[in-house]
This record gives structure tokens, C-alpha cells and sequence, in this order.
């Protein structure tokens, strides 16, 4: 429902002679160059487009100068506003549209090369545009070789953005583009560096559709540890699984670093092929240089098809014990699959015998306090004195909320002891004005 005041401004505007509220929106217009631009948009998209029009203010999308982070928002607005426009025509004018696509893109990139886009907000409307120009492509296809040459140069010679992807240009482009765009890749020379490469890897991978120059493509690059990785998967998904345990136990003995990625693809394709002892042993591996509820449950499902679950397990648990003893960290995997495999009491126990991690400890309580409150609340006292260490206000105040709680489960455990608590709290940090404020405040 419209406000009194709007209501009052739409029955003023009503009764303003035509020819004088023109003369208004005008003159608002002129000292508003964002109301200007809207106002432009709607007039060059009614009716018959207005290219003339429409080109001027893309090519108002070339930013001037650097633009700081701030400025990249209103940029980012401003940039969507024109591709609103080109949006709303292109689907009954593609032909006259689609170079002001291609033009926005252009003025896009060039502006986000002097332009603090830490955001992604620069980088969205640019991906947009992308979009609108290869759907405009679809719809009224320009010169298939001009367009393949395009589409690389515009890659290779610019600043590494936007991705131009060959699968959205591929109808456009037909038989006679995709031949261009192949002799032009193959003109490329390894000076080119990794944009040539990776239009290489797109155009095998969404066109050729040929596993086995994949594979050679990424062979180049041995023995970087995810190259085999890539190999792997490519074999695995063109039906090779063989060839790919092959490759990736090469990976496994070449690669110029550890990756856990090749033991886990390795580990997936071994399964596949129901080589279910070398599949559990990498899950042990896996397991033990990151132990997690997710690595857990992988060495548990691959000893389960092994054969082996019993004794995988108790291991597995004399190892997350045995490192728990240090303390810390180092206890925080057992806690975390404890508690993942719904053992509360369990998780709790650990938690607190080894002294996990903080964070952990505190999630732990949160969940404890439901249904345990007694024990919990030394771990909400900890929290309270965190809290109050970052001497903040915020974090006055949520050690004040905190403590509000604790009251509530001093209540619920029967216990007289918050009084005191709260005494001991006020007269420790009794130098901090703002903190007992904030618990005055608080009623505490």
C-alpha cells in the first residue's frame, strides 16, 4: 500500500499539465546523469531500437581512470542497466544488437583492468554480457570466421578475462567457424602461454571430444601432480579405467609433489574395478595424513568391501586415541568423528579428557547444554572470558549474553553457584567501565 506521501506526490503529478511535467522530468534528468541514463535507455528501446542511440551509451560502459572499490559497485549498476536495455530489443532486433553486445563486452574488460573489483561485481555484469552475446550469436550468427578469430584473439591478446566459452559459441560458429577456430589454435606457439593451452583443453574437451589428445595435451606438463589427476579423469570418464590406474599409479611414483587427489581418484577407479584391498589401503593412507569424518567414512566403506571393517576399525581408533594424547588439534579428528557418528557421550569425553581445540569445545558445550547443563557450563564460563579478551564492545556484549545463559543453566542444573560466579566475574574485570555497563545493562 502506497505511503500518504506518495500518495499526495502521484495526485501532484497527476494534475501537472503534460508539457510542464516533461519539462520537469527533464530538468531533474539534467542534474541526475543515473536518471538521465535510465530515461535514455527506455527512450532508445521503445519502439524500433535506437542503435545510435543504444552505441552511445555502451560506449559510455569504458570507464575513465581507476575506479576504487566503491565506485565498482555503482559502475557494476550502471553496466547492468545498459545490458537491461540491450536485453529488452535484442529478441526482435539480434542483427543490430549484437555488435553492442560484443562492444559492451569489450568495454567491460578494458574498464575492470583499472578497477578495484575485489567484489566480483565488475566481474558478474561482464560474465552477463558474455552470455547475451553468444545467445545474440545463436539467434542471427555473424561471420563464422571472423567470430572463431575473435573469440581466441580477444583470449589470448586480453587480460586473461572473461572466459569465452567455446561450447556457448558452437552453433554460431557451425562447421565452417569450428575449422577456423581449430587452424587458429593450431597457429598458436607455445609462447602463447596457459590461455592458448586452456582454449586447447576446452575445445578437446567440448568439441573434439578426443580423450587421447587429452590426455597428450596434459602429458606435456608432467610431472606436475595434478596433470595425472586430469589424466586419470579423463581416462576414467572415456570408459579406460585401466589405462587410468595405470596413469595414476605412475602419478603416484612421478608427480613432483604429494596431491591427495591422486589417491583419491585412484582409490574411486580401484573400487570401480573391485581391486578392493589396493583401494582400502589408500583410504588408510588417505585417512592418516587427514583424518576427518569424511576420510573416516571413505576407509571404513573401502575396508567394509575389502573384507577387513573389524580390524580397519579398531585401528583406525587406536590411531585417532593415540594422537589425541597430545592434545589440542592434535584431538580435535577424534572428537569430530566421534560426534559424527552420533556419539555424543563419547565426543564429550574425548573433548574434554584431551582438551580439544577451543572451537570445538564450544560446540560441543552448545549442544551439551540441552541436555547436560551442569557440564557445560565450565566450558560457557571460557567462553565468557574469550569473549571479554577481544575488548570489544561486541564482544562485551556477548559475553554478557553468554552469561545471561549460564544463568539459565546454573537454573536448570539446580545449582545456587551463579551469584557467586557473576561476583567473581565483576570484581576480576572491575577496571573495564564499559564491559560492567554492558552487564548492568544486562541486569546481571
Amino acid at each position: 500500500m502506497a505511503s500518504s506521501k506518495n500518495a499526495d506526490l502521484r495526485s501532484y503529478l497527476e494534475s501537472v499539465d503534460r508539457s510542464a511535467l516533461v519539462d520537469l522530468v527533464l530538468e531533474l534528468s539534467a542534474d541526475d546523469p543515473a536518471l538521465h541514463r535510465r530515461l535514455s535507455l527506455r527512450a532508445a528501446t521503445h519502439g524500433k531500437p535506437d542503435v545510435k542511440e543504444l552505441r552511445r551509451l555502451v560506449g559510455g560502459l569504458r570507464a575513465r581512470g581507476f575506479l576504487p572499490y566503491g565506485r565498482g559497485f555503482e559502475y557494476a549498476r550502471k553496466a547492468a542497466e545498459v545490458l537491461d536495455g540491450l536485453d529488452s530489443v535484442v529478441g526482435s532486433h539480434p542483427a543490430e544488437i549484437g555488435p553492442l553486445f560484443l562492444a559492451a563486452i569489450q568495454n567491460i574488460t578494458r574498464t575492470t583492468e583499472h578497477a578495484d573489483d575485489s567484489s566480483g561485481s565488475i566481474g558478474d555484469v561482464l560474465r552477463r554480457a558474455v552470455s547475451g552475446y553468444a545467445a545474440v550469436c545463436r539467434a542471427a550468427p555473424p561471420d563464422p570466421v571472423r567470430l572463431a578469430t575473435w573469440l581466441i584473439d580477444f583470449q589470448v591478446a586480453g587480460p586473461g578475462w572473461p572466459d569465452l566459452p567455446i561450447g556457448a559459441f558452437a552453433d554460431a560458429l557451425g562447421a565452417r567457424g569450428l575449422e577456423a577456430y581449430r587452424d587458429r589454435l593450431a597457429q598458436l606457439t607455445g609462447e602463447d602461454g596457459r590461455t592458448a593451452r586452456h582454449l586447447r583443453e576446452e575445445y578437446l574437451k567440448e568439441i573434439a571430444k578426443d580423450p587421447d589428445a587429452l590426455v597428450a595435451l596434459y602429458a606435456e606438463e608432467l610431472p606436475l601432480a595434478y596433470r595425472y589427476v586430469q589424466i586419470g579423469a579423463t581416462l576414467r570418464a572415456a570408459g579406460r579405467a585401466e589405462e587410468a590406474i595405470v596413469w595414476l599409479r605412475r602419478g603416484l611414483a612421478e608427480a613432483d609433489r604429494p596431491d591427495r587427489r591422486i589417491d583419491e581418484l585412484l582409490a574411486d577407479v580401484l573400487t570401480e574395478t573391485a581391486e578392493f584391498g589396493e583401494a582400502a589401503d589408500l583410504r588408510w593412507k588417505l585417512f592418516t595424513g587427514w583424518p576427518r569424518p569424511e576420510s573416516h567414512r571413505a576407509l571404513l566403506d573401502a575396508a567394509e568391501r575389502a573384507g577387513t571393517l573389524a580390524e580397519t576399525s579398531d585401528r583406525a581408533d587406536v590411531f585417532l586415541r593415540e594422537r589425541a594424547k597430545a592434545g589440542g588439534h592434535a584431538a580435535d579428528p577424534l572428537v569430530e568423528i566421534l560426534h559424527a557418528a552420533g556419539d555424543a557421550d563419547g565426543a564429550w569425553a574425548a573433548g574434554t579428557g584431551h582438551r580439544c581445540s577451543a572451537g570445538i569445545m564450544w560446540r560441543l558445550a552448545v549442544e551439551r547444554a540441552e541436555t547436560h547443563p551442569a557440564e557445560a557450563i565450565p566450558v560457557f564460563e571460557r567462553q565468557v572470558e574469550a569473549e571479554i579478551d577481544n575488548k570489544t564492545k561486541k564482544g562485551y556484549a556477548a559475553a554478557a549474553r553468554l552469561a545471561t545463559e549460564l544463568k539459565v543453566l546454573h537454573d536448570r542444573a539446580g545449582s545456587a553457584g551463579f551469584p557467586d560466579y557473576l561476583a567473581e566475574l565483576r570484581h576480576t574485570h572491575r577496571n573495564k567501565p564499559t564491559l560492567i555497563a554492558t552487564l548492568n545493562s544486562a541486569n546481571l
